[in-house]
């Protein structure tokens, strides 16, 4: 599957994220009723702490959707990121935000070389187990 929609898109990313640091970005999700959101979006630093993604603004270039010409706009990396879990669930075809909805991760790993992303998707089911109960009996 394919996430990025330019190797431009890929380095730019990549290369933020190694700014950071960053030895593994995560991205929380969850999803139900018909709704579904970003819950977090963090990075385990070089001492194996979690820190916050910076809210900075950064220059970015993407291809806007049915174009060809790219366009630079300014944006956070955590809205980047957010973006990047977003198009990755629309992939799966993955019902994570209906009904009793899901839950999930994104996670890019730089431990790997190159580094990996993975995408884990829990969905939510109900069991339905009806009882019927005598009432004619007596209590013992």
């Amino acid at each position: 599957m394919k996430v990025f929609s330019s190797k431009q898109e890929k380095e730019t990313l990549l290369t933020q994220l190694n700014l950071l640091g960053a030895k593994r970005v995560g991205v929380e999700f969850r999803g139900s009723g018909d709704d579904g959101q970003v819950d977090s979006v963090y990075y385990i630093d070089k001492h194996n702490e979690t820190q916050e993604i910076p809210t900075d603004m950064i220059a970015w270039t993407t291809a806007t959707y049915g174009h060809q010409t790219a366009e630079q706009k300014e944006t956070s990396l955590v809205k980047v990121l957010e973006d990047l879990c977003y198009r990755a669930l629309d992939q799966t075809d993955v019902d994570w935000c209906n009904n009793e909805g899901g839950q999930g991760q994104l996670i890019i790993d730089f431990r790997e070389s190159p580094p990996s992303i993975n995408l884990t998707v829990g969905q939510n089911t109900m069991t339905t187990v009806e009882h019927d109960f005598d009432l004619n009996k007596e209590e013992e």
